[in-house]
This record gives C-alpha cells, structure tokens and sequence, in this order.
C-alpha cells in the first residue's frame, strides 16, 4: 500500500477521534463571532471617543457587524461548496464505475480509477476508500463507511433544505399579506372613490351634463365598469407574479407556485364578486 494512503487513513482516524459535534462547532463559531464583533466595536468607540471623531464609531459598528456575520458566512459557503461538488461529482463516479464494471473490471478496479480523477470534494473520500480496501479492509465493512458518509451528506442536504423552507416561509406570508393589502385597497376604491364618482356623474347628468359641471366636467366620459376591470385584470396580473414567486422563494421552482397563482386568483374572484366589481 502506498505510504500517501496510510497517512490518509491515519489523519481520518485521528479526525474521527476527536471530531467536534456539529453542535459544539457551531457554538464555538457564535461565540468567536460575537466576541469578534464586540471588540471592533468596542475598540471603535475608544478610539472615537479619544479622537472625537463620530465616523470612526459609526464605521467601526459596520465594521463590526461584518466581522460578526463573515466568520459564519465563510463556513457555511465553504459547506454548501462541498456539497454542492459532492452532488456534481457523484452521478459522474457512479457512471464512471458502471462503465468500469462493463468493461471487465471489477468494483475495488473501478473505484482505485475514480479516485485517481479530479472529483472535487468526493476524491478525498473515494482515495479514503480505496485505501482502506488497499489496507485490507473487508469489502462490506470498507463500503459501509463510504455509505455512511455519503448518507450523511445527503441527510445534511435535506437538512439545509428544510431550514431553507423554514427561512423562506415567512417571506410567502408576506406575499400573501401584501396581496390582501391590495385586495382591500381594491375594495375601498370601488366602495368609496368609484361610487362617488358615479353618484356625480348621476348627479352631474341631472343637472344638465358637461355644461357647467367645471372641473368634474372630465369625469362624464369614465366608466366604472371598466375602472372595475381593470381593477380586476390588475389583481390577476399580481396573482400571477406574486404566486410565482411564492413557489421559487418556498420551493425553488416556479412551476410550484402554480398552486399559489390558483389561491390568489380565487381570492381575487371571490373579493370582487362580494364587491359586485364583476
């Protein structure tokens, strides 16, 4: 066995030991950046306070706050990188095998090949494995610990998901609440504005039209049958927009706000019917 893979299988072994949870790595990455941020910020209102100059306070608060988010920031891009290279790279390792296995060679041949491609974060862990079958390993032992690994980055996938949903959840609250703001807009127009304005054309055409009617001459010709259309088409056009972005902001796909663009344009309907605008 080469000597590069029993260090590799002795640095994993060592890591295995005394790996942090990924709770205590979190933990410990919060109070870094909390006590970071303090100190900036700190040592800026010192400083400005000895100088007496505001600015350096106020720019060493943003600087603080960036220095607080940077260090969780970095980390979680660092993992959605990994991840994102270990889902690119793992259906091309799965044909790669396959084509190996087709042609002749067995699975250890197959993966000793893998592992000498570039494969992103996946090449570490098939060298990994292709070292521990090297060193002797029991093939079912040798393949659950890939397993296992590859397990766990497809739970940490659902698991980034799920809190990605969880995120973006009240953001399709929003678009809900901000659509019945304009419904009850909508409502208050065609109740009020658009009904006062009828009753003076009504009262306008009793008094014997445009003549003399001054300033409100103008609002003779407007129809409000067709200001309840357009009302309407507008509220239609929101649903759309609004319901799409729903799907992509929740779902990541825009064919999953069909179902919001539905609701909304049957809330549309509903309000303007109670309304008497259709």
């Amino acid at each position: 066995m080469l000597e590069g893979e029993q260090k590799t299988i002795a640095r994993s072994v060592k890591k295995k030991r005394r790996a942090p949870t990924v709770a205590s790595q979190k933990k410990k990455l919060l109070v870094l950046s909390a006590v970071s941020a303090l100190s900036v910020i700190i040592i800026s209102f010192i400083i400005s306070s000895v100088v007496g100059n505001t600015t350096i306070r106020d720019m060493g608060a943003v600087a603080g706050i960036i220095a607080g988010v940077m260090p969780i920031v970095t980390v979680n891009m660092r993992q959605v990188h990994r991840k994102g290279s270990i889902d690119k790279n793992l259906p091309i390792f799965l044909l790669g095998l396959r084509s190996s296995v087709v042609s002749g060679h067995s699975i250890i041949q197959g993966i000793s090949e893998a592992a000498n491609r570039k494969m992103g974060a996946l090449t570490p862990e098939l060298k990994n494995l292709r070292a521990n079958l090297s060193w002797g390993m029991p093939v079912e032992e040798a393949f659950n610990n890939f397993v296992e690994v590859i397990q766990k980055h497809v739970s940490e996938m659902e698991n980034l998901e799920n809190e990605r949903k969880s995120t973006m959840r009240p953001y399709i609250f929003t678009i809900y609440i901000s659509f019945a703001v304009f419904l009850s807009i909508v409502a208050i127009l065609v109740f009020q504005f658009f009904t006062e304005i009828e009753k003076l054309q009504v009262s306008l055409a009793s008094s014997g039209g445009v003549q003399g009617a001054g300033l409100f001459g103008g609002l003779m010709d407007v129809s409000i049958d067709e200001l309840n259309k357009l009302m309407l088409h507008m509220s239609i056009v929101e649903s759309i927009f609004g319901g799409l972005a729903a799907g992509k902001i929740g779902e990541g796909s825009f064919v999953a706000g069909v179902k919001h663009v539905v609701i909304l344009i049957a809330l549309s309907v509903i309000v303007f019917a109670m309304i008497g605008a259709v």
